[in-house]
């Protein structure tokens, strides 16, 4: 199936600033033989291939424009990433992926949560958040366990595990074991170009 027809896949990757959600991104990409492209919108453009959109109506119309532009050929991408703000809730870009496009032009392959270790707990504030992106994802990476004591790395996985019994993996500056982590692909290896959307809540 051609990329034009074949339904985009799309990763929402989860996390708090410094969790390292850029440079597993990018980890990813290069380890589904994907490189990341700048697509062209009236949204702020960041480097590195990013788009940065505020709220989700802005998201929905970013990936509508993407569809249309991908449809046409205007673009040749095979792969979406997602990547929010530390202070989104999953709960409404998941409703909004899943509600307002057809699974036959973009689904949600899977949600990836990414936990900073060295900055854990979290606070008072932010844990039901937190408590949401563990909740809500399919993989779970505890970051910068290089930079954390045993006691966070303990507290972390303790957390973790009231929420959700979920296979965790530990990485270093975003990047994990690729023999033990591997993200799901439909990527061509012809057709190797991946978008990034940054979403801010």
């Amino acid at each position: 199936m051609g990329n034009k027809t074949s339904p985009l896949p799309a990763t929402l990757v989860l996390g708090f600033a410094g969790s390292g959600k850029t440079s597993l991104i990018q980890h990813l990409s290069n380890q589904i033989g994907t490189t990341v492209e700048h697509i062209h919108s009236g949204s702020e453009e960041l480097g590195g291939g990013c788009i940065c959109c505020s709220g989700l109506k802005d998201l929905k119309q970013l990936i509508k424009d993407l569809l249309i532009d991908r449809k046409s050929e205007k673009i040749e991408c095979q792969q979406l990433f997602i990547e929010a703000s530390h202070e989104t809730d999953p709960i409404p870009v998941i409703r909004t992926i899943r509600q307002s496009f057809s699974p036959g032009s973009i689904f949600l392959k899977e949600v990836i949560t990414i936990i900073n270790a060295a900055n854990y707990p979290p606070t008072d504030a932010e844990c039901y958040l937190v408590t949401n992106q563990i909740f809500f994802a399919d993989k779970i990476i505890v970051n910068h366990c290089d930079r954390a004591t045993d006691e966070q790395i303990n507290k972390c996985y303790k957390h973790i595990r009231r929420v959700k019994w979920q296979p965790i993996f530990n990485a270093t500056q975003g990047v994990v074991n690729t023999n033990d982590f591997r993200v799901s692909s439909t990527v061509e290896a012809s057709k190797s170009v991946s978008t990034v959307i940054s979403f801010s809540s």
